[in-house]
């Protein structure tokens, strides 16, 4: 007998038990802002080894050039490159123009007759690897963009940003000797006048 009201009670325990179990559901999201902004770093890049070199500020020099004896040409020692991304989520939308400033007395041609430029997209991949590269447009000879502004999209960087590449052309017309000047663009040679030449460009930008 006192067995048997052991297991009724254990059983009227276990239905009190079952009887008190719920279960509960909660909704989970999380919201990504959107990008703060458009940030544009400038590297100036040694054509010698590559390295790059953060520039401070708006002012961009192409300093020291050297004079090549083999083909009669000023070589610089360095090319410029502007990394344009969102600062955050997001692709950016960039313009890219450029205007012709001074040349010494004499000249016949200007520093955007003088110097390429082209454009792509670059998508970060890890820390311990270069990013990726896929060209966009260009090389065009930098004067080029004057009369008619570039256009990135953010269709064409989504996932990635915009890198443009800014360089004096060297004369070079084989892709076995490195990156080629687009037709019509003239290095600095002996023929040139002495002095400095100038030249702006501006990149307007906008978050997408």
């Amino acid at each position: 007998m006192k067995t048997k009201l052991s297991l009724i009670l254990g059983g009227l325990l276990l239905l009190s038990q079952a009887a008190m179990a719920q279960t509960t559901t909660y909704s989970v999201s999380a919201t990504v802002p959107a990008g703060a902004g458009v940030g544009i770093t400038v590297n100036s890049v040694n054509t010698a080894t590559s390295s790059f070199t953060l520039v401070p500020g708006t002012t961009l020099n192409y300093a020291p050039l050297s004079f090549n004896t083999t083909n009669n040409v000023y070589l610089a020692n360095n090319y410029f490159t502007f990394d344009v991304a969102v600062i955050g989520a997001g692709a950016p939308n960039t313009i890219v123009a450029y205007t012709a400033g001074i040349v010494p007395a004499g000249a016949v041609n200007t520093l955007g007759s003088n110097s390429s430029i082209s454009f792509d997209k670059e998508v970060y991949t890890s820390s311990s690897t270069p990013p990726t590269q896929t060209p966009y447009s260009g090389p065009f000879v930098l004067s080029s963009l004057a009369g008619t502004p570039q256009t990135v999209p953010y269709t064409a960087v989504t996932g990635g940003w915009t890198r443009i590449y800014m360089g004096l052309c060297t004369g070079n017309t084989s892709s076995a000797a490195g990156t080629v000047d687009p037709a019509g663009c003239h290095p600095f040679s002996s023929a040139d006048a002495v002095g400095t030449y100038t030249g702006t460009l501006s990149i307007t930008t906008a978050v997408n």
